[in-house]
């Protein structure tokens, strides 16, 4: 098997309704550095939080957030039982191999982000990346004559849609305090997916 390359990366996220909720489904792929794997295999739990958010786009003003929510992961390993665990919500499941719990934290099924009616309409979901508007960037009219650089342009804040965000880190300060100070200034602790955004129409 290929070893996964360091980092968090989100693979696919959409959104739906069930049973008058909304539902995220995402696949995520994570890898470990060599000092986050060692620091796991000699007894250091490492705690994940995924964040999830919904917003509701604004041309004239911010965006109005209408939904948040966060998942507590942790990942940890039982030298007596050479058992990887993982935890989220006082439930766990145990792995053989790290492999295997690192596709498993990976894979964020059903989470019920939200009830239905904080939302006004039914979100439609599509993973496409959204166009780029050449009348408007982040709310904010263009001076004429001028178009958006595709490279630095924000993505598009629709203003019949929603936008959705998800995104899964590291959670540095649920460290051991020594290995704080050295996890704040080492990129090889810095784990984090940033923000995946996508479109979810009406």
């Amino acid at each position: 098997m290929i070893a996964k390359a360091d980092g968090i990366e989100v693979k696919s996220a959409e959104l739906a309704v069930v049973d008058e909720a909304l539902v995220l489904k995402a696949n995520l792929e994570i890898g470990l550095s060599p000092a986050l794997e060692d620091a796991l295999n000699k007894g250091v739990p490492l705690n994940f939080i995924a964040e999830f958010e919904l917003k509701k786009p604004r041309w004239y003003w911010l965006d109005e957030v209408m939904v948040t929510a966060q998942q507590h992961i942790r990942l940890s390993y039982h030298a007596l039982t050479r058992q990887f665990q993982l935890t989220n919500n006082a439930k766990y499941q145990n792995f053989s191999s790290l492999n295997e719990a690192l596709s498993e934290l990976g894979r964020l099924q059903e989470w019920r982000v939200a009830e239905k009616t904080l939302v006004a309409e039914r979100p439609l979901v599509t993973s496409k990346p959204l166009a780029v508007d050449k009348a408007l960037v982040d709310g904010k009219p263009l001076a004429e004559g001028k178009t958006p650089l595709p490279d630095k342009s924000p993505l598009l804040k629709k203003r019949d849609g929603y936008l959705a965000g998800l995104r899964m880190k590291l959670d540095l300060t649920q460290l051991p305090k020594p290995l704080q100070v050295n996890a704040l200034t080492s990129k090889d602790w810095n784990l984090d997916s940033e923000w995946h955004r996508w479109n979810v129409n009406p």
